[in-house]
């Protein structure tokens, strides 16, 4: 539910997006890439990487990534 609060909104804005799920329950993601590919948005626009603490890590730090929200807890 949490990325459809946020992915919408920056892809309207022109920004890609990079969800990273929980790596305890990756499988809703699938789906929603699906849909999203049914319905026009192009390779690219939306990305899912899976990883865990080392991947979130990377994507803290990486340079060309402007902004991150962060949605969970342990």
């Amino acid at each position: 539910m949490c990325p459809l609060w946020m992915f919408p909104l920056a892809i309207t804005l022109g920004n890609t997006y990079i969800m990273k799920p929980s790596e305890k329950v990756p499988g809703a993601m699938d789906i929603l890439m699906d849909l999203l590919k049914q319905s026009g948005v192009p390779d690219g626009v939306v990305n899912v990487v899976q990883g865990g603490k080392e991947t979130v890590t990377d994507i803290c730090t990486h340079p060309d990534i402007k902004a991150i929200s962060f949605v969970g807890g342990n």
